[in-house]
Protein backbone atom coordinates (compact mmCIF):
# COMPACT_ATOMS: atom_id res chain seq x y z
CA UNK A 1 0.00 0.00 0.00
CA UNK A 2 1.36 3.37 -0.93
CA UNK A 3 2.08 5.95 1.72
CA UNK A 4 -0.46 8.39 0.27
CA UNK A 5 -3.25 5.80 0.30
CA UNK A 6 -2.43 4.79 3.86
CA UNK A 7 -2.51 8.42 5.06
CA UNK A 8 -5.79 9.03 3.23
CA UNK A 9 -7.46 5.94 4.69
CA UNK A 10 -6.23 6.47 8.25
CA UNK A 11 -7.38 10.10 8.07
CA UNK A 12 -10.79 8.94 6.83
CA UNK A 13 -11.13 6.43 9.67
CA UNK A 14 -10.16 8.98 12.32
CA UNK A 15 -12.35 11.74 10.89
CA UNK A 16 -15.46 9.61 10.34
CA UNK A 17 -15.10 7.94 13.74
CA UNK A 18 -14.52 11.23 15.50
CA UNK A 19 -17.49 12.88 13.82
CA UNK A 20 -19.69 9.93 14.76
CA UNK A 21 -18.73 10.22 18.41
CA UNK A 22 -19.03 14.03 18.34
CA UNK A 23 -22.52 14.08 16.79
CA UNK A 24 -23.75 11.28 19.07
CA UNK A 25 -22.38 13.17 22.07
CA UNK A 26 -24.11 16.37 21.03
CA UNK A 27 -27.39 14.52 20.51
CA UNK A 28 -27.08 12.80 23.89
CA UNK A 29 -26.30 16.10 25.63
CA UNK A 30 -29.37 17.66 24.03
CA UNK A 31 -31.51 14.68 25.02
CA UNK A 32 -32.29 13.91 21.38
CA UNK A 33 -30.47 10.59 20.95
CA UNK A 34 -33.14 8.69 19.02
CA UNK A 35 -33.61 6.63 15.88
CA UNK A 36 -33.47 9.64 13.60
CA UNK A 37 -29.99 10.52 14.87
CA UNK A 38 -28.93 6.89 14.51
CA UNK A 39 -30.04 6.87 10.89
CA UNK A 40 -28.12 10.10 10.28
CA UNK A 41 -24.98 8.55 11.79
CA UNK A 42 -25.10 5.43 9.62
CA UNK A 43 -23.25 6.97 6.64
CA UNK A 44 -20.39 8.04 8.91
CA UNK A 45 -20.18 4.58 10.47
CA UNK A 46 -20.24 2.98 7.02
CA UNK A 47 -17.51 5.29 5.75
CA UNK A 48 -15.28 4.49 8.72
CA UNK A 49 -15.97 0.78 8.25
CA UNK A 50 -15.12 0.83 4.54
CA UNK A 51 -11.89 2.72 5.18
CA UNK A 52 -10.95 0.33 8.02
CA UNK A 53 -11.53 -2.70 5.79
CA UNK A 54 -9.41 -1.11 3.05
CA UNK A 55 -6.60 -0.57 5.55
CA UNK A 56 -6.73 -4.22 6.60
CA UNK A 57 -7.06 -5.64 3.08
CA UNK A 58 -4.27 -7.95 2.08
CA UNK A 59 -3.14 -8.81 5.59
CA UNK A 60 -2.79 -12.49 6.29
CA UNK A 61 -3.95 -13.46 9.77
Amino acid sequence: MSKTRFIFLITMVITAGGLTVLVAGWAAAAGQLNGQVAMALLPLVMLASIAWRALNAGRDD
